[in-house]
């Protein structure tokens, strides 16, 4: 017999695919490398001017891979999560929205109320311009007059293939996430802003695998009447 908590579908780090890591990653690395090593070689103080003015973007690339490293999804008997599951403490943390896919985000399959996987280009392209799927898992700061940020999307640059789940909000649960402020400095009239969190009707994960993660929806009973 199938025990209640059985995972018939887990997958970790599930936003990391070959392009964002060659971007955020082993770009980065190269590029402050070549410029360390060229600096070295031909004692050119110039190269270290490089390095100097490429910090911000090494920065602003190790943060959003950061800040995907830990999304992953699982499916079991009781319902399905998102978020950081391969952490025991990742339900009790208390991220910033920044980093929400550190914390866990869990439905029941009653309260499932839709399910698909997309893997079509343009339809993944619009979801990123989307408002509603704007999310700093897969943007650097937040836009002008951006007041909230919707909890349980977890989006990622590059992503080619995402598990959508509509889910009822009410009986859902996910970590407490907690609101970030990000500052303007007046150039939209304002010094800072305090982007609190929403929990979302509609969730996102990021995955690798498309075509295992149906078969395993397949797999679950009570996955397989909401899948469209």
């Amino acid at each position: 017999m199938t025990s209640p908590r059985s995972v018939p579908y887990a997958e970790a780090h599930s936003a990391l695919n070959g392009p964002l890591l060659a971007w955020y990653l082993l770009a980065p690395t190269a590029a402050e490398a070549a410029c360390l090593i060229a600096g070295l070689a031909f004692r050119q103080p110039w190269f270290f001017v490089i390095m100097g003015w490429l910090l911000v973007p090494v920065l602003i690339s190790s943060s959003l891979l950061y800040r995907n490293w830990p999304t992953g999804i699982r499916l079991d008997e009781a319902g399905i999560s998102i978020g950081a599951i391969g952490s025991d403490q990742a339900a009790h943390r208390t991220p910033t929205v920044n980093h929400q896919s550190r914390g866990l985000f869990t439905c029941p399959w009653p309260a499932v109320q839709g399910l698909r996987v997309v893997t079509d280009r343009a339809e993944l392209r619009r979801m990123k311009d989307a408002p509603r799927f704007y999310t700093f898992t897969n943007r650097w700061t937040a836009k002008r007059g951006m007041s909230h940020c919707n909890i349980g999307v977890l989006a990622s640059p590059f992503m080619r293939a995402a598990l959508i789940i509509e889910v009822d909000p009410a009986a859902a649960t996910a970590s407490e996430i907690r609101p970030a402020r990000f500052y303007d400095n007046y150039l939209h009239g304002y010094l800072s802003r305090l982007t609190q969190p929403r929990l979302s009707p509609v969730w996102v994960a990021p995955t690798r695998h498309p075509e295992a993660l149906r078969r395993a929806l397949d797999v679950v009973p009570d996955a397989r009447s909401q899948t469209g």
